[in-house]
């Protein structure tokens, strides 16, 4: 399988540096056009899950369930997540699309998510990633579809992976979102070990961002005023079998 979903640079080793340097490096035009072009039509007909955290677990309900709830009781609910939120260090609340599990269901072959799940982990790729990060032991990378919606957040964690047995190297991500403006929020912020922020990224269309973890981190609450969702790719090149 020819790898034919990436535009990986020809020259590494200065995003290499960049990482090593700060912590995060930003490659511009990661996905061939005819890929994210592909992607930006299907993302309106996810099958999406709602993420969130509530009673101290990590939950998931289907959007189509939230959307028939009755107003009060998804109101209360919505509520009872902020609360939480507002109680815990750590939560969140955003609709994902969980790709590995969906390509593993073998739900929709014919999608380009299920096919970017291949190219995500083509050797061309993997070799990328292990100049980039400069780590040998990457064998692979996971990943989800997020879209953020007005109110959803993500607050302040590290991704460390060693609670789940995972080994993961750097997290990634990659913004679908053709505009967005930094007074929507949905910003991530990078910090300092003493929770200062240290860089502000806003989602940059086909952009590929890339942090060495565990690195605290949190994506800012999009504004009730956002005309339009916030989309991207996220997950993590990992060394764990």
């Amino acid at each position: 399988m020819r790898q034919s979903f990436f535009n990986l640079p020809k020259e590494v080793a200065s995003y290499a540096a960049a990482l090593q340097r700060d912590g995060v490096v930003q490659i511009p035009n990661i996905l061939c056009s005819d890929a994210v072009a592909k992607m930006e039509a299907e993302l309106a007909q996810l099958p999406w899950d709602m993420a969130y955290v509530l009673k101290g677990e990590a939950s998931k309900i289907s959007v189509s369930d939230v959307m028939v709830m009755h107003p009060q009781r998804r109101g209360q609910f919505f509520a009872d997540i902020a609360k939480e939120a507002a109680q815990k260090p750590y939560a969140f609340c955003y609709d994902s699309y969980m790709l590995i599990t969906h390509y593993i269901k073998n739900s929709k072959p014919s999608s380009v998510f299920h096919q970017y799940v291949e190219q995500v982990c083509h050797p061309d790729m993997v070799e990328f990633m292990r100049q980039l990060t400069g780590n040998d032991s990457v064998i692979k990378a996971d990943g989800q579809v997020s879209r953020y919606l007005a109110g959803h957040f993500l607050k302040s964690h590290d991704d460390n992976g060693a609670p789940s047995g995972q080994i993961r190297v750097a997290a990634y991500t990659i913004s679908l979102s053709r505009i967005w403006n930094a007074d929507w929020g949905g910003v991530l912020h990078m910090q300092h070990e003493d929770f200062s922020i240290s860089r502000s990224i806003i989602p940059t269309f086909n952009t590929l961002t890339v942090f060495s973890v565990p690195q605290f981190h949190f994506v800012s609450q999009v504004a009730n005023y956002c005309p339009v969702p916030r989309y991207s790719i996220v997950g993590w090149f990992r060394a764990d079998k």
